[in-house]
């Protein structure tokens, strides 16, 4: 794609600067686990049936609170618990009750999932427990073995996970809204570069990290990737015009421009977007860890909408050019007639007039205009 011959391409002739360095693949963050309960044995022997138990390359972090008050605590801090096993019977003969209601009236957390484990089921009976309260599965101590534990854990970590897949795609999609319109009022290529980086950090909820936006530009060197914006690790990227010959990220955007299409593919995710009006751009995304299949979406689906917003930042960087161009036609015009300058006046005209055509404004006679304002410039 050729760019907008703005005044800051000189920039694109800039020295490359060294390799960025390549980001190792981080592990990915475990589910947390939060155990209720006043016994250490249960503590204990629930830690030893979930050792080394790992779902989705993710392990489990096992967390400890000894009351219904102190597991409170720990939900209010830790925001991102996957799943709760809570005794009843602690402090108080409905502690643990009284924590799942808390749980989910007070924290509105309705994403964690709730298992109750008692060794006194007559105390809190299974089906006014299960009625009453917003649990999730009801288990009884003396029944639940290291098999049925390893199972009731994982169901409850599928179904934290596609309850938090669901609720990331509605906030994604309310970003995608909500960042569409506001790279609307950008008016700098630079500006919308960064913005979209911005965006997409957001979107991701993966930091700032290795996230790089390049533009194919028909510089003087020929066809080339080059750097609009940059942040986190490629921050120093983007004070340059080129990605470095010697940088991987290189060939990847040349890839991905030549096939005019997406790469998804950890450690580098690479996004080419088409505009409507077949204008193109590449975006370099390198996230701590694989990205799952919501968030491959929610990238897709933000590059269809930000096509609409670039070829808007073009078309008013267009008339603005096309305005500036005017007007200085209009002053050379008007400064020829007040100098009496006959030799400069027609092609001063001439810019006028082409400058109205194009925009069906008015049509000219302007051979008729020309004498006149010749004349007007002898008297």
């Amino acid at each position: 794609m050729s760019m907008d011959k703005e005044d800051s391409e000189s920039w694109l002739r800039d020295d490359a600067p060294d390799a960025a360095p390549v980001r190792a693949a981080a592990p990915m963050p475990p589910w947390k686990v939060l155990v209720v309960d006043d016994e250490a044995d249960v503590h204990n022997a629930t830690r030893f049936a979930l050792s080394g138990i790992v779902y989705k390359d993710r392990e489990i972090q096992l967390m400890s609170a000894y009351s219904g008050k102190e597991g409170l605590l720990v939900m209010r801090r830790e925001t991102d618990i996957a799943l709760v096993l809570l005794d009843v019977v602690m402090e108080t003969a409905d502690a643990g009750l009284r924590l799942a209601r808390q749980v989910r009236e007070e924290l509105n957390n309705q994403m964690v999932r709730l298992v109750l484990r008692t060794g006194q089921p007559g105390q809190a009976p299974e089906r006014d427990v299960v009625l009453q309260y917003d649990i999730n599965d009801y288990k009884n101590k003396t029944e639940l073995t290291g098999q049925k534990l390893f199972t009731t854990v994982i169901a409850s970590l599928r179904a934290y996970e596609g309850l938090l897949t669901i609720e990331r795609s509605r906030q994604g999609l309310e970003r995608i809204l909500a960042a569409s319109t506001d790279l609307y009022h950008v008016r700098s290529l630079r500006e919308f570069s960064s913005g979209v980086l911005n965006q997409i950090t957001a979107l991701l909820d993966v930091g700032a990290n290795g996230v790089l936006c390049l533009f194919l530009s028909q510089a003087e060197s020929g066809d080339a990737p080059v750097i609009m914006a940059a942040t986190g690790d490629y921050a120093a990227m983007g004070k340059e015009a080129h990605i470095p010959e010697s940088d991987a990220l290189l060939q990847v955007a040349k890839t991905a421009f030549a096939e005019r299409r997406s790469h998804l593919e950890h450690p580098h995710y690479v996004l080419h977007v088409g505009t409507p009006d077949h204008r193109e751009f590449v975006i370099l995304v390198s996230p701590p860890w694989p990205l799952a299949d919501y968030q491959r979406r929610l990238l897709e689906n933000f590059c269809t909408k930000i096509g609409w917003a670039f070829d808007n930042l073009h078309a008013f960087n267009g008339l603005r050019h096309a305005q500036d161009a005017f007007l200085e036609a209009v002053r050379r015009t008007l400064l020829c007639i007040e100098q009496g300058n006959r030799q400069d006046l027609p092609a001063a005209l001439r810019q006028v007039s082409a400058h109205l055509a194009s925009y069906g404004e008015v049509t000219l006679d302007q051979d008729a205009l020309e004498r006149k304002l010749l004349a007007a410039t002898n008297t």
